[in-house]
């Protein structure tokens, strides 16, 4: 390693302390400096370094890779990334849900499968994983092992190898959960299935989606309606490991009947195609 890179490295390990973090990613301070020379190498994208959660757990969920290095992409040319999600906002995400006792949870696109560990924290009364990419599969399985041994009372994870565009929904109330997994095309194929399973009478599908970049395809769907939308902050441990401070996340609901929330309508702006959206 060079110098001048042992160095950044240490800089980045001090401003990861609790009481620094704090400071260097307060929004205001983030703000100011990040658009300075130097700082953007500064503060990286955040993927590169062990998150909390995998520290924690002892799990592998944590870095970042291009879709053109995963052996099965059928999206490798449109510029998708694989990355963890921030466990605290998809936490909140579930919070603002109904009962979700009789609901399946199912990740489509999960890669390491982290949203998956996050949701065995809830009553589920299952939780599956679907995974076109047989490494990520693989280390979708590990960890969800590793997560099973320690609490073996949860819900246990399942992880499905197919291409998440011809997934067929299990039968009965179902929460989708989506992190900016796929471009419009293959997001229109889930859209597709989801209104297939709509169809049948006394059942309720709630939509997640983290980073909405394709959120028109959802919108465009009279199947489903908006349920919950906000930019929604990283908590304090998780400011480092992620490219920004907050990211956003929409959800829709078909065939339930709860209100929607407030600013559920709020509209999407594309940061950067492909890997980044924004509420307005």
């Amino acid at each position: 390693m060079s110098s001048n890179k042992a160095l950044l490295s240490s800089i980045r390990a001090v401003a990861r302390l609790p009481l620094v973090r704090e400071i260097v990613y307060h929004p205001s301070v983030r703000g100011r400096l990040i658009g300075l020379p130097g700082f953007g190498k500064f503060y990286g994208s955040g993927w590169d370094f062990r998150h909390p959660f995998d520290r924690r757990y002892d799990t592998e969920t944590s870095g970042w890779m291009p879709a053109d290095q995963l052996e099965t992409s059928p999206y490798a040319s449109e510029g998708y990334i694989y990355a963890g999600s921030q466990p605290s906002i998809i936490r909140t995400a579930l919070n603002t849900l109904p009962a979700l006792s009789d609901c399946a949870f199912v990740d489509l696109g999960c890669g390491k499968g982290r949203p998956l560990l996050v949701a065995s924290e809830y009553p589920f009364r299952s939780i599956v994983g679907v995974e076109l990419t047989p490494s990520m599969a693989q280390k979708a399985r590990n960890n969800a092992a590793i997560v099973n041994r320690q609490f073996a009372k949860r819900t246990p994870i399942q992880i499905e190898e197919q291409d998440a565009g011809q997934y067929v929904l299990p039968a009965g109330n179902t929460v989708v959960f989506l992190y900016n997994p796929f471009g419009e095309e293959v997001i229109a194929r889930v859209v597709s299935r989801i209104e297939e399973a709509l169809a049948v009478a006394g059942r309720s599908i709630f939509v997640i989606y983290y980073n909405p970049l394709h959120a028109h395809c959802f919108d465009a769907s009279p199947a489903l309606r908006r349920y919950f939308a906000a930019n929604l902050p990283y908590s304090p441990e998780e400011l480092g490991f992620g490219p920004e401070i907050m990211d956003a996340v929409i959800i829709w609901q078909g065939g339930g009947a709860a209100p929607a929330r407030d600013g559920a309508d709020a509209k999407i702006k594309t940061i950067w195609p492909a890997v980044r959206a924004e509420l307005a």
